[in-house]
């Protein structure tokens, strides 16, 4: 399949993890697209549900690729891989969905 992909990622610290540490680690996030030249676009924010269904993860970061080439390119490279190395000690889980947007719907009036 052709097209743009989303690259979903949910993240669930440790308990012990301070909001300066997560901080940092979210800035080390944000630093990435600067790096890695296939991430189309970045963003980022932190749970605001009030249905309470989150399990625990607090932040989600999307990230658009231009194609499934530009997914495969960033997963292996250098700045993704150092990233993760600084981040894994201090989270408990983390989720990752990647998915080809389909065509938006609007809300019928």
């Amino acid at each position: 399949m052709d097209g743009s992909v989303k690259h979903v990622v949910m993240f669930r610290f440790k308990a012990d993890t301070d909001e300066k540490k997560i901080a940092e680690l979210i800035r080390g996030y944000e630093s990435l697209p600067k790096k890695i030249e296939h991430m189309k676009q970045f963003e980022w924010g932190a749970d605001m549900s009030v249905e309470n269904l989150h399990e625990g993860f607090t932040h989600c970061f999307i990230t658009t690729f231009a194609d499934v080439a530009g997914r495969d390119a960033y997963i292996p490279h250098e700045a993704h891989h150092a990233y993760v190395e600084q981040l894994l000690p201090y989270l408990e889980k983390i989720l990752v969905v990647d998915f080809h947007p389909n065509e938006r719907v609007s809300s019928r009036t």
